[in-house]
């Protein structure tokens, strides 16, 4: 599971790149060449999305996700992660199943629309952004239970710390 959710923020990195070049072309094509592109200012926006939400199994398993610890934070360390596999079971796990459900559909409508952009200047084939949605809560659950998986190995004695720690690029 963890696996996935590491190559899928590789290609959210290398989608980085293609945001850039993007960004360069039609920056460069705006103040020498007096262009403006309705398509690829929503390219822009739709790689964003996809660079963001490719990213959020990754950034579970790596304990980089944004989190507010106020009470937690005296609690011991068995406490807190017996506290953070039951979060996981009872909020994030039917969260992430009504998006990936209701995600699914939305991605689907649009397909069977042929949804495109409005005013037809911009990107057609929306669904493609919108299946994103539902794949980055597979992801968020993939990293969720893998960290959950390691919680219990920790708990049980046979390892140290439940998160990863090796790099994006170094595995």
């Amino acid at each position: 599971m963890e696996r996935i959710c590491t190559y899928a923020a590789r290609v959210a990195g290398l989608l980085l790149f293609a945001l850039t070049a993007v960004i360069l072309y039609e920056i460069i094509g705006r103040q020498f060449y007096n262009t403006n592109s309705v398509a690829l200012g929503e390219l822009q926006w739709h790689l964003h999305g996809v660079i963001a939400l490719l990213g959020f199994g990754y950034a579970y398993t790596r304990d980089a996700h944004v989190r507010i610890d106020l009470v937690s934070q005296n609690f011991s360390q068995p406490f807190r992660m017996k506290l953070e596999i039951l979060g996981i079971i009872l909020f994030l796990t039917p969260f992430m199943i009504l998006i990936i459900q209701h995600g699914s559909d939305f991605a689907y409508r649009s397909y069977i629309r042929s949804e495109g952009s409005n005013g037809g200047l911009g990107l057609d084939h929306r669904f493609i952004i919108k299946s994103i949605i539902p794949i980055s809560a597979i992801l968020a659950l993939m990293g969720a239970y893998s960290v959950v998986l390691r919680m219990i190995v920790v708990l049980r004695g046979n390892l140290k710390d439940p998160y990863e720690s090796k790099e994006l690029w170094k595995s």
